[in-house]
């Protein structure tokens, strides 16, 4: 199997149908690549992947994380990972390599995950909030990864998203071999990880049919912690075919099942607690018989989740040289919300007693069901368009139960049935996008300029039989209806001179209606309840400058974003969500470059500068709210003015590569006191880190071998902030504790 020739065929091709003039030409035919000699097909796919690190030929802020790229990291890193590559995003997870959980976060010019679209194959991930949310990474394996697509300005017309504020990701998968093939992998390394993949390629199996079939099961540990209880497993499937139905028509059909099971999760932490020690995190890993101390046991703790997702995607050629591309797609997902509490806690039905210890099941379900179409043709250099639409419809539901553990003295064993529940929800979203898009080129193709306008329509209705038993919150039900309005989006880019180009490009970003802020408005009747008529929103703007030589590419760009939005945030700490509004602005710079010195070494280095505030209405002469903990004009939390990452790769044979790299977060805002909250605290700042990691390996006939290190001195530091938390008060613990040193040995055999 050759990975990295599929990988950058895939990865010229855009979500939207579109291939970049210079970029098709460069691309390697699957073809040709099948049989071209292994140092030609590298040489060639460095010469895509310099450009497409920059964007090179994109009307917009763009970044492509190729199969080169890829092969820097471990079989079974998460796609978070790969991310933190690109300009203008910060990832940080307690996981060195990654994770799919609530302590991974990831940002982008200033907006958390929340407010970053996501997309694989071009299906829309669905939201990623926590309480029923899922991150894309748990829809494939990453070791079917072909390529990364990053939009940092969300101005691709037409993606489809729940919450494309920043930026938008799309995740490329592998298409199957056209030859039967095996793989297998193997990895172990720190934290008890543990790793086992194989993949079929079942070759032609009738005339223009391929497909693949993968399973995976992962294992690993919570990482900082000296010996944590419990494990944390993954298990996973991918199937898909691929079939070219005659000369212009292809589908591809892909499912996925993916089953996280978590007994040793992560804990938030105080920066007075990972002061005093960054080992712990205040769980506690040996069962005592004292339930004031057993409510904090880490097994009683976790997200787990089970998630399904299949699609159909189909595109074909029509009369008169029309192209229509379809596609559909479900996804399903269960899962619970793990914590504890005690029978003191005044929830109705419980023992009332400070010695009763109950397990607290959050349980979630939720079914996605949508469709998108797109139409395209092309009259002239004028006129190259699209027309297309976007519909899904979701149900969701969180049941909150209460279990009494059977016996304090003796361990976590719950009964079967709860003695309470606390919270009963329901939510029914449906969402509706279309869009109209044009390209005009110029100047014999010098000049091109993407434009076009998107509508977004939203409609939620929430009903919860019981919001808090504890507050006696019953029935309470509220709705949105909501529209972006006309939403413009263009882009140009200019070639200066045959390796020169300038680019600008402006996008107006909208998202739906969260869950949580229907449930922050509710009341017992509709006319009460604070019903949603407005979309969160954003503009953004990009000003850039790239040049591409023979074996390097530099990129240069500026960026401005404002905000406004309603964030329901827990903001008392009583896991009862209140609206607020607020609004951000984000001004950046962000450069990157992608060269080789000669034929053995290749360099890449990415860094961004931003500098972030927020922007509040009703606070006080000296910027504070009347509730929550963030300031007007104040740096934007959890987000580094600050990041770089470098890499250096060494590849003396094809057979062997070593490579180095370095990434570095500067100073961030933790916290921000607000006097008008009493026992509020003080304002905390995060100290900046640096991180270095190693990677190399070795490749036989058909087997490869290869060793990751991460962290390599091992530094103490914490890696982000639980975007959920961010306007609790500081003493309730809102910060992620950073990966230690960890050291990842695998294998891989192709035949």
């Amino acid at each position: 199997m050759r990975r990295p020739v599929l990988s950058l065929t895939v990865l010229a091709t855009s979500m939207a149908g579109h291939v970049p003039t210079v970029l098709a030409q460069e691309a390697v035919p699957l073809a040709a690549a099948a049989s071209a000699p292994a140092e030609t097909t590298r040489s060639m796919g460095q010469v895509v992947v310099f450009g497409e690190a920059v964007g090179v030929r994109q009307t917009r802020a763009n970044v492509k994380i190729g199969a080169v790229d890829l092969d820097q990291y471990p079989p079974g890193v998460s796609a978070d990972k790969v991310l933190e590559r690109v300009s203008g995003i910060q990832v940080g997870s307690s996981n060195a390599f990654g994770g799919d959980g609530f302590e991974s976060t990831i940002n982008m010019r200033g907006f958390g995950k929340d407010s970053i679209g996501f997309s694989i194959d071009g299906i829309p991930n669905g939201r990623t909030t926590l309480g029923g949310g899922s991150v894309p990474t748990r829809y494939f394996d990453s070791s079917n990864l072909a390529a990364v697509d990053v939009s940092q300005s969300a101005g691709v017309i037409g993606a489809p998203s729940h919450q494309a504020l920043a930026g938008h990701i799309n995740y490329l998968t592998q298409d199957p071999e056209r030859r039967f093939g095996l793989r297998a992998e193997a990895a172990a390394g720190s934290a008890e990880y543990g790793r086992l993949y194989a993949r079929i390629d079942s070759g032609e199996i009738a005339p223009g049919v391929t497909s693949y079939l993968s399973v995976s099961k992962q294992q690993w540990q919570v990482s900082y912690v000296d010996d944590p209880a419990g494990h944390n497993t993954r298990d996973h499937v991918d199937f898909k075919v691929l079939a070219k139905l005659g000369e212009d028509t292809v589908l591809r059909l892909r499912g996925s099942y993916n089953d996280r099971d978590e007994t040793s999760g992560t804990n938030i932490v105080t920066l007075k607690q990972f002061n005093t020690d960054p080992r712990h995190d205040g769980y506690t890993d040996t069962w005592t018989g004292v339930p004031a101390t057993d409510r904090n046991y880490r097994g009683l703790k976790g997200n787990p989740r089970t998630d399904r997702i299949g699609y159909a995607d189909l595109s074909t050629a029509l009369p008169a040289g029309l192209k229509l591309s379809t596609k559909v797609y479900v996804h399903s997902q269960d899962g619970v919300g793990k914590e504890t509490g005690l029978g003191n806690g005044g929830f109705p039905g419980l023992d009332g007693k400070a010695t009763s210890l109950y397990f607290r099941a959050n349980a979630y379900d939720m079914t996605r069901r949508g469709a998108l179409a797109e139409l395209s043709g092309r009259v002239n250099d004028w006129l190259d368009w699209r027309a297309g639409a976007w519909y899904e419809r979701y149900t969701r539901s969180q049941l909150r139960s209460w279990y009494p553990i059977l016996d304090e003295s003796s361990g976590p064993a719950t009964a079967a049935t709860a003695d309470a529940v606390s919270e009963d929800k329901h939510w029914t979203n449906r969402s509706a996008m279309g869009y109209l898009a044009n390209r005009t080129t110029l100047m014999d193709g010098r000049l091109k300029l993407d434009y076009g306008v998107t509508y977004l329509d939203n409609r939620v209705d929430y009903r919860a039989p019981i919001q808090d038993s504890k507050t006696a919150k019953l029935n309470f039900v509220n709705q949105a209806r909501a529209d972006s309005g006309v939403l413009p989006k263009a882009g140009g880019v200019f070639a200066l001179t045959d390796a020169t180009e300038l680019f600008a490009g402006y996008a107006k970003n909208a998202a739906t209606v969260t869950d949580a802020t229907l449930e922050g408005g509710a009341a017992a009747t509709l006319s009460a309840a604070q019903s949603v008529r407005d979309m969160d929103t954003a503009k953004a703007f990009d000003l850039g400058l790239r040049h591409k030589g023979e074996d390097y590419a530099l990129g240069a760009q500026v960026f401005a974003i404002t905000s406004k939005e309603t964030v329901a945030a827990d903001i008392a700490g009583s896991l009862q969500s209140e609206n607020v509004g607020q609004g951000r602005r984000v001004r950046g710079l962000e450069l990157t470059a992608s060269g080789r010195i000669n034929r053995s070494i290749r360099l890449y280095g990415a860094f961004t500068y931003q500098k972030t505030e927020y922007r509040l209405d009703d606070v006080d002469a000296q910027g504070y709210p009347v509730k929550g903990f963030i300031r007007d004009g104040a740096e934007l939390v959890g987000i580094a003015p600050r990041n770089l990452f470098l890499e250096a790769t060494w590849r003396p044979t094809d057979a062997l590569k070593l490579a180095a790299n370095a990434r570095y977060l500067g100073s961030r805002a933790g916290y921000y006191a607000n006097p008008r909250v009493a026992g509020s605290g003080v304002d905390e700042r995060l100290p900046g880190y640096a991180l270095f990691g190693v990677n190399g390996s070795y490749q036989f006939d058909h087997l490869t071998v290869g060793l990751n290190l991460e962290n390599l001195t091992d530094k103490r530091y914490i890696s982000g902030i639980a975007p959920e938390l961010m306007t609790t008060a500081s003493t309730a613990g809102r910060y992620f504790i950073g990966a230690p040193r960890t050291v990842v040995l695998w294998l891989r055999a192709e035949l």
